[in-house]
């Protein structure tokens, strides 16, 4: 496992700050509202858009000749001042630790350490599931390793990453709001473990609250995509006397597939404090280009073909697919508590980033034109029609088991 806390570390020298140029700039309609304490987690304030860095790992989303230049610190600086003030990353998008860590460094005297969040994670280091580590000394070795590369010495969250890569009886594709109508079928009535995966996502949390004990993490999570396994985790952590804090999911809140607001109330009632959304654009497939060739709703019927659709029927309606997808997305998705749910979105350059802050801007001030309004219900029932609405993917795809 190249990126495990065992392996030897890559050398990538800090960054140099490169001076401000036009697309640098923030402008003031392109600024967020200033973040609203979540009266559950008041340790870790949020804002509405987290950076997400899974763009600055090799090969992602882009390639490593566009990672190992200036435009990482170029974005992270534009985000900061444009009120984006927290970070999403993790060891498997190597080197993004390393590479946010050295922009963050670059930027301290803007920005100390106390006006931003660093969210990263623990137990994955590669694509398959033999690529997952959960054992306690390895999540505690992984957090040490992940504090020197971010340059801090604490962290405000950290996850279980792809939890559902580990713990038992993961849900096959499908629609998970299933589980909400038939809970026993997805073995969310009864919270003890099912086998010795589940034991080991429960080891790996004992191993986050040592750190949290110690000062080195606020608050504890985890992170992966089917909500019935996430849910069920969350019961099963909470049954154990150890409470997930925080929840991200991937992908459930999209023009496809908008199941996470579903889950909310029971997220909450298993203890969640708070609930994170990223991916509004479905890791690339509700976008012109069509997401990465490792997308795992490319190897499963039907959905794919959709979004090419989909991606038609938007620009004849002289929009975009990628407006129209962030224009649903961006829109308050609130708690119970009254805490809002921030969304996930990551930027492989400083156009994006613009893009996504002018879509915010509007999804959320009453500038979205009728057209874009309309074509987000011409496309919903589109995927209706074709029989993926609501639908997701396997994960573990077959492919990584």
């Amino acid at each position: 496992m190249s990126n495990h806390p065992s392996a030897p570390e890559e050398v990538i020298p800090p960054f140099d700050l490169p001076p401000m140029g036009e697309d640098d700039a923030v402008s003031p309609a392109e600024m967020l509202p200033p973040p609203v304490p979540n009266p559950a987690l008041p340790d870790v304030t949020l804002p509405r858009l987290v950076l997400g860095c899974a763009p600055f790992g090799y090969g992602v989303y882009t390639d490593k000749d566009a990672v190992r230049t200036s435009m990482p610190v170029r974005i992270v600086r534009a985000a900061l001042r444009a009120g984006m003030c927290a970070f999403d990353t993790a060891p498997h998008y190597h080197p993004s630790e390393i590479i946010l860590g050295h922009a963050l460094a670059a930027l301290r005297d803007e920005f100390p350490r106390s006006s931003y969040a660093i969210i990263t994670k623990a137990g994955k280091y590669g694509p398959t599931v033999k690529d997952h580590d959960y054992a306690p000394e390895t999540i505690k070795a992984s957090v040490e390793r992940s504090l020197r590369r971010l340059q801090t010495d604490y962290l405000d969250v950290v996850y279980l990453h792809d939890v559902e890569f580990v713990a038992d009886a993961p849900p096959a594709q499908g629609t998970h709001l299933d589980a909400l109508t038939n809970p026993a079928a997805f073995h969310l009535t009864d919270p003890t473990p099912l086998g010795a995966g589940d034991e080991r996502v429960l080891a790996a949390l004992g191993a986050l609250r040592d750190l949290e004990a110690a000062g080195k993490v606020r608050r504890i999570g985890i992170a992966g995509y089917p909500l019935p396994t996430l849910l069920r985790l969350c019961r099963l952590a909470q049954a154990a006397g150890l409470p997930v804090d925080v929840v991200q999911s991937y992908a459930h809140h999209t023009l496809q597939c908008s199941t996470l607001p579903a889950f909310l109330a029971a997220f909450e009632d298993a203890g969640v404090a708070q609930v994170l959304n990223a991916a509004p654009l479905a890791m690339g497939i509700l976008t012109a280009g069509g997401g990465p060739d490792w997308h795992p709703a490319k190897y499963i019927p039907d959905v794919y073909p959709a979004t090419r659709e989909a991606v038609d029927v938007a620009k004849q309606r002289g929009t975009s697919i990628e407006q129209v997808a962030c224009n649903l997305a961006y829109r308050p998705l609130l708690l119970g508590s009254g805490g809002v749910v921030p969304c996930v979105i990551g930027c492989t350059d400083l156009a994006q980033l613009h893009v996504t802050l002018r879509a915010f801007a509007a999804a959320n001030n009453g500038d979205v034109e009728e057209k874009v309004m309309e074509t987000e219900r011409v496309l919903v029932e589109l995927f209706k029609s074709r029989g993926v609405h609501n639908v997701s993917w396997q994960s573990p795809a077959p492919k990584d088991m």
